[in-house]
Formats: C-alpha cells, structure tokens, sequence
C-alpha cells in the first residue's frame, strides 16, 4: 500500500512539472501582416496574406513553428 502510494505521489509531481501555463504566453505583433507568438519555448511566426479575396476564408498566409534548436514552415497558403 505504501508503495502504491509514493508511486502516485511520484507521478503526480511528474504531471504536474508537465502542465502547461497559459498565462506565459505573449503575442508580438511586428506589422499588420505578421504577428509573432511566444508560448513555453517554441514560437509561432504568422503571416497573414496582403491581399485578401473574399471567397477565401483562411486570411492565413504562412505559418512557421521555431524552437530553440529549429524551425518548421507548418502552414502554407495556397
């Protein structure tokens, strides 16, 4: 039983270490057509279309994913 027990209380700690803190996030918004996101060591640079058709319904442009060690274009308009 008390095995049982510190081994919940272990996990437990570990979970809580994990959860994520949304109020550490920041926006930046460097232009009208690009805003940065920081939240818990990874950034999202967002590019938004200049030009917006209005058939369209995703104003989205680009959006690249950079983390300290690299970074990844996740989104592309079309």
């Amino acid at each position: 039983m008390k095995i049982l027990l510190i081994s919940l209380l272990l996990l437990s700690a570990l979970f809580a270490e994990t959860t994520i803190n949304m109020k550490k996030c920041e926006l930046l918004e460097i232009s009208p057509y690009t805003k940065l996101f920081s939240c818990h060591k990874i950034d999202y640079l967002v590019e938004y279309k200049i030009e917006v058709d209005l058939s369209e319904e995703d104003s989205i442009n680009k959006i690249t994913m950079i983390t300290p060690t690299s970074q990844k274009v996740i989104k592309t308009g079309k």
